[in-house]
């Protein structure tokens, strides 16, 4: 085979065209369409506007509210004085070991009491005991802004 023969081949391919064309733009859309879906699934699921079903909490109202970090642990207490940690409901008795394994799986991490305006003050002092006595260095109390209607 000569380099005249060669070159014949080679001009022969480049003008090989198909006859059909099958699902070449479907399967490109297809997928991109898929990414998409699997963000938007990502997104909502992480998103902090979903909200778990729980306990109506009346927080108090400060004008002095900072804000809290994403890893803080957050303690709730209704109006009932029902203790809930982890999504689950704790004893006075039981709460101290419950996070002082919590304060051990993260240590430095704060701890957040988010208790209704209507609780007793010895309630919050001993939900207060019990944090810093499991080594939690940072207790703080969540308060909504005075702006902020009630829920």
């Amino acid at each position: 085979m000569n380099r005249n023969d060669c070159e014949a081949v080679l001009h022969l391919h480049r003008k090989f065209r198909p006859r059909r064309r099958t699902g070449r733009g479907f399967l490109t859309g297809t997928v991109f369409l898929d990414a998409a879906l699997l963000i938007a699934a990502f997104v909502l699921a992480t998103s902090p506007f979903v909200r778990k079903p729980g306990i109506l909490i009346d927080l108090p109202v400060s004008t002095q509210a900072g804000g809290i970090r994403f890893n803080d642990m957050v303690l709730s207490i209704s109006r009932e004085g029902l203790i809930f940690f982890n999504d689950e409901q704790l004893s006075l008795g039981n709460l101290e070991p419950a996070l002082r394994s919590a304060a051990q799986v993260q240590p430095g991490v704060a701890l957040i009491l988010e208790a209704d305006q209507s609780i007793q003050q010895s309630t919050a002092t001993a939900v207060y005991d019990a944090a810093a006595a499991a080594g939690f260095r940072q207790v703080f109390i969540a308060t909504q802004s005075a702006d902020q209607p009630a829920p």
